[in-house]
C-alpha cells in the first residue's frame, strides 16, 4: 500500500527530502553560530562540522525541490527571487544562506587540510566571522521555520494546518542538526591521537547528547500531541489523514520508524552516555553509541517528515 501511496501522491520523498535537508541546513548553522556565542573558540571544531553540514544540506535542499518540480539543472536559478510570497521568501533564503553558508565556512578550514589556511587569509578574523555568524543564525532560524510550515502554505488539508506541526518540524531541525555534528565528532573520534584531543571530542559530543535530549523529548510530546489533535479534528480531511499516520497504511513507519527507533532508542542511548558515558568503564563507547543514536535520530527525522507529507494527501485520493 505505501508503494501504491508513494506512486500516486502528487508530493512523494522528494519534497519530504527537501524538507528534512532543509530543516537541517538552518539548524546547523543555528547551532555552529550559538556555539560559537556560549562557548567561544572553545568548541572550534563543532562549529565546523556544523557550518559544514549546513551548506551541504542547504544545497540538498534546492537540489530534491527541483527533481520533485522536473528541473534539476535550473536549481539555482528557481531560488534567486525577491521574496514577493512566503514559499519565494523560502526561495530568497535558500539563495543567501547557501552562499554566505560557504563563505561562514572559509573561516573554518579542517586541521586535516592545514594548506588551505594560505588560500583563505581572512580565517583568522574572529571579528568579522561573529559578524557573519549573527547574519548566519538568523538566516538559519528562517530556513528552519520556512520548512516548519511549508505544508502549510499548501493549503491542502487542515492536518498540515496545525501550529504543532511548525513547532514539531523546527524541534525536529534543531535535534538533527545537533546530531550531524555529533556523527561527525564520533565518525573522527579515532582519528585523534592526542589525549587532550580525545577529552574535548568527549567533552563536545557529551554537550550535544544533553541538549538533543531535550530537543527529542519535546519532539516526542509535540509530536503526540499533534496526532491526538488531528485524531479528534472536526474537518475530516485532517482526521482520515491523522487515522492513517496512527493506525493505517502509515502507521509501522510512524511508530517504529520515527517514534520508537527515531526517538525512543536514541534518548535511551543519550540518557546512557549523560549518565556513565565518560566513566573509564564506558569511554571506549562513546562514539560508537553516539554515531548509532546521530544515524537513527537522522533517519527518524526524514521518516517523520515523509509519512507526514504522505499522510496529508491520503485524503486526496480516497476523494477520488
Amino acid at each position: 500500500m505505501i508503494v501504491v501511496v508513494f506512486e500516486e501522491v502528487p508530493w512523494g520523498i522528494e519534497p519530504a527530502l527537501a524538507i528534512f535537508f532543509g530543516g537541517l541546513g538552518g539548524g546547523s548553522f543555528i547551532i555552529a553560530s550559538f556555539t560559537s556565542y556560549v562557548a567561544g573558540e572553545k568548541f572550534k571544531e563543532m562549529m565546523k562540522f556544523a557550518s559544514y553540514v549546513g551548506v551541504v544540506s542547504a544545497i540538498l535542499c534546492i537540489l530534491f525541490f527541483s527533481v520533485h518540480a522536473g528541473h534539476p539543472e535550473r536549481a539555482f536559478n528557481l531560488y534567486a527571487n525577491f521574496p514577493s510570497s512566503m514559499i519565494s521568501f523560502g526561495s530568497t533564503v535558500l539563495s543567501l544562506i547557501i552562499p554566505l553558508g560557504i563563505i561562514y565556512a572559509s573561516f573554518l578550514p579542517p586541521e586535516s587540510l592545514p594548506f588551505l589556511k594560505s588560500f583563505l587569509p581572512w580565517h583568522a578574523n574572529v571579528k568579522a566571522r561573529k559578524l557573519l555568524e549573527a547574519v548566519m543564525f538568523m538566516l538559519g532560524v528562517c530556513l528552519v521555520a520556512y520548512t516548519s510550515f511549508v505544508l502549510a502554505l499548501a493549503k491542502v488539508n487542515a492536518f498540515w494546518e496545525s501550529p504543532l506541526i511548525a513547532v514539531l518540524f523546527f524541534a525536529s531541525g534543531v535535534s538533527t542538526a545537533l546530531m550531524a555534528t555529533g556523527l561527525c565528532l564520533a565518525v573522527l573520534y579515532h582519528a585523534q591521537y592526542v589525549e587532550a584531543s580525545r577529552k574535548l571530542y568527549v567533552e563536545m559530543m557529551h554537550r550535544l547528547d544533553v541538549a538533543d535530549g531535550y530537543m527529542l523529548l519535546l519532539e516526542l510530546g509535540t509530536a503526540l500531541m499533534y496526532v491526538y489533535t488531528m485524531l479528534h479534528e472536526p474537518i475530516t480531511a485532517a482526521r482520515l489523514a491523522a487515522t492513517a499516520l496512527v493506525y493505517g497504511e502509515l502507521s509501522a513507519l510512524f511508530w517504529c520508524g520515527f517514534i520508537g527507533l527515531g526517538i525512543l532508542v536514541p534518548i535511551i542511548l543519550l540518557v546512557l552516555l549523560a549518565w556513565r558515558g565518560r566513566s573509564a568503564a564506558f569511554i571506549k563507547l562513546y562514539a560508537p553509541l553516539m554515531a548509532l543514536a546521530s544515524l537513527l535520530v537522522l533517519i527518524g527525522g526524514a521518516v517523520m517528515r515523509y509519512v507526514i507529507v504522505i499522510a496529508g494527501q491520503l485524503p486526496l485520493l480516497t476523494a477520488h
